[in-house]
């Protein structure tokens, strides 16, 4: 004979839960059972209707034996039946309301009896005394009419309110609680035990997310922060996580699918006749695309700076050198029959070598020389082949986190947030401006990971002295990187910008006509800064840019600040100025830098004192009439 075990899951709480990046949870529930000698069937059931019903695992059974282990959805109708469903708490508490009220209608009438009667006796049925005794009767029950009419009417208030709770609850309720599992176990002799319950549902979303708590000293930010380390869980699975383990994962629960990759033959062979070859092509090369990746279109050769120079197919602008006022070429140069040129020095005035006759042609200049002639474009040579941009992917290892206590997260469709850690870091604070945009001073802070948990990317609110400051995002941070957060604007450091131009006549005599004639044009940019604080600013960072040209017939020559134009991206030059320091804009992706022409001073600047910095460079043109514009504005040249 089976002995059957009906257990609904709302009577057991969850103990654990595990949540993962794929919309997916583990969920562990425990069941204390006494087993019968024998076969035994354990029904569960209002488990999440997003179960996944291949994932019911059962542990934890010592000498009994598992037989049998089946997960299935059932219907709404009879999930309705169950006694925690929202349905079934509204109709038993409009039935105890609907006693209660009956209650009520019987007291109402119990008093209109007895004054119905009271209008019946007159002075020939009943004496004097058997008056006042029925009085005082009377007096009696109608006071305990009242006190039971009182208490009658406060329990239907309150079981009206539970009504209304009942209903908000079901209508913010997210899923269902459909799933059911039914578990076939044997044992040899009568048993106790802890039967384990662990099955993976869906619905489930979780996020990272910090707060950043900094404070100042004497209006002098401090050098120590806060960082509160949360999560942010949205959970829509029909059941309800009340004070649970609540872990997060970064890893993917169904993750085991996946399988090892398989490489597949690559082939190389000619393209179509009218391409120019297999890379480089000008023309369409399905059958080239599909079988190699696209080449990088940067140049191979590379600088210890990370820079590189890519030839073009543009004509030589002869004038080049006598339009600079040091030895240099201009930026785009032609490439002659067997020979490369290579670019070394800065973009503000380089200079210009030519690569040995064996050399490789590099980037898309290589299969676009000098143009060729028609017998050339007869003859069948290929194109070269340069070497594929590695593509670089890597899957980092799975992390998990602890929410710090116990977690109670409701199935509610709501963002619920979780502490993780409080992490304290050092932090250095720096003074940022760029005044050619905003005048303003921004306070930076860059804080180096010393913790011993890896910061996912997420959303960042920074208080100041418990004031809410900005919002921002961070990107993954592992232990040992830095990152940086805005603390808002100081205030009490004033910048002043100022930009102007001064036309500069030509050095070209008249008599010279094999030269092309320009229009130059001095830019100078002055920069004031001045520290009204009662304390030295020990890191104030400049930001500025000088403009570029991807325009063969534009000329830029940097004068000032010195030594910048000579030096290359990440290095910095030493002004020899009580500490002033300039140097290219750290690169950023690839971008920013000395290609950009975005550069930055660096200095310390005592309280009260008030500092200069200036910027100077010189733009040529051609002197042809036509309007050159920045980005923004037009040149007055």
């Amino acid at each position: 004979m089976t002995s059957i075990f009906a257990i609904q899951a709302y009577n057991h709480p969850i103990k654990s839960v595990t949540v993962f990046k794929s919309s997916k949870a583990e969920v562990v529930r425990s069941f204390n059972l006494t087993l019968k000698k024998g076969q035994n069937k354990i029904e569960i059931r209002g488990l999440s209707s997003s179960i996944d019903t291949h994932s019911v695992r059962v542990s934890g059974l010592g000498q009994a034996c598992l037989f049998d282990v089946v997960c299935t959805l059932a219907n709404d109708k009879a999930s309705s039946y169950a006694p925690d469903s929202s349905s079934e708490v509204t109709r038993s508490l409009l039935v105890k309301k609907a006693a209660l009220e009956s209650q009520r209608v019987i007291r109402e009438h119990e008093y209109q009896i007895l004054l119905q009667y009271a209008k019946t006796l007159t002075g020939e049925h009943i004496t004097p005394t058997q008056m006042t005794q029925f009085m005082e009767s009377f007096i009696e029950q109608r006071c305990k009419a009242v006190d039971a009419a009182t208490e009658l009417n406060e329990q239907i208030v309150k079981i009206t309110r539970d009504i209304e709770v009942a209903k908000e609850k079901a209508a913010s309720k997210e899923g269902k609680a459909l799933g059911q599992v039914d578990i076939v176990i044997f044992a040899d002799t009568e048993t106790t035990v802890a039967l384990k319950l662990t099955y993976i549902v869906g619905n489930v979303q979780w996020i990272p997310t910090y707060e950043l708590q900094a404070t100042t000293e004497n209006s002098k930010p401090s050098s120590s922060v806060t960082l509160h380390y949360r999560a942010r869980i949205i959970q829509s699975t029909g059941e309800d996580w009340n004070n649970v383990s609540l872990t997060l994962n970064t890893n993917a629960s169904d993750s085991f699918v996946e399988g090892i990759p398989q490489l597949k033959s690559l082939k190389i062979h000619q393209g179509s006749s009218n391409g120019a070859g297999l890379f480089g092509s000008s023309g369409d090369n399905n059958a080239a695309k599909q079988s190699l990746p696209e080449p990088n279109s940067h140049s191979q050769s590379q600088s210890s700076s990370g820079k590189g120079a890519t030839a073009s197919t543009s004509k030589t602008d002869t004038s080049g050198d006598s339009f600079t006022s040091q030895p240099g070429a201009p930026p785009v140069v032609n490439i002659p029959s067997g020979s490369t040129p290579t670019a070394s020095g800065s973009a503000f005035g380089s200079t210009a070598t030519t690569a040995p006759s064996g050399s490789t042609a590099t980037g898309d200049a290589a299969a676009e020389s000098h143009p060729l002639s028609d017998k050339s474009k007869q003859a069948d040579r290929p194109s070269p082949i340069l070497k594929p941009t590695p593509l670089v992917s890597e899957r980092p290892v799975a992390l998990s986190f602890s929410a710090q206590g116990d977690s109670t997260i409701p199935s509610d469709g709501i963002e619920h947030q979780v502490s993780i850690a409080v992490l304290p870091f050092n932090a250095k604070v720096s003074y940022i401006t760029i005044p050619r945009i905003d005048s303003r001073v921004f306070l930076q802070c860059e804080i180096m990971n010393t913790s011993k948990y890896q910061l996912l990317a997420g959303p960042v609110a920074v208080f100041l002295d418990d004031c809410y400051v900005s919002k921002t995002t961070i990107n993954d941070i592992n232990m040992g990187d830095r990152f940086g957060c805005a603390l808002g604007v100081d205030a009490a450091t004033i910048v002043t910008y100022s930009c102007s131009g001064k036309p500069v006549k030509s050095t070209v005599p008249p008599s010279v006509t094999f030269i092309e004639s320009t229009d130059a044009t001095t830019y100078t940019t002055k920069i004031s800064v001045h520290n009204k604080h009662q304390f030295d600013i020990t890191d104030l960072i400049v930001r500025d840019i000088i403009p570029t040209s991807d325009d063969s017939r534009v000329k830029i020559i940097l004068h000032k600040p010195v030594g910048l134009a000579g030096a290359k991206d990440g290095e910095t030059v030493d002004l020899k100025n009580d500490g002033l320091k300039v140097g290219w804009e750290p690169l950023l992706d690839g971008k920013g830098g000395e290609k950009e022409g975005k550069f930055e001073w660096k200095w310390k600047v005592k309280s009260g004192i008030k500092v200069n910095l200036e910027a100077e460079w010189e733009v040529k043109v051609p002197a042809d009439g036509a309007n050159w514009l920045e980005a923004f504005s037009e040149l007055k040249i």
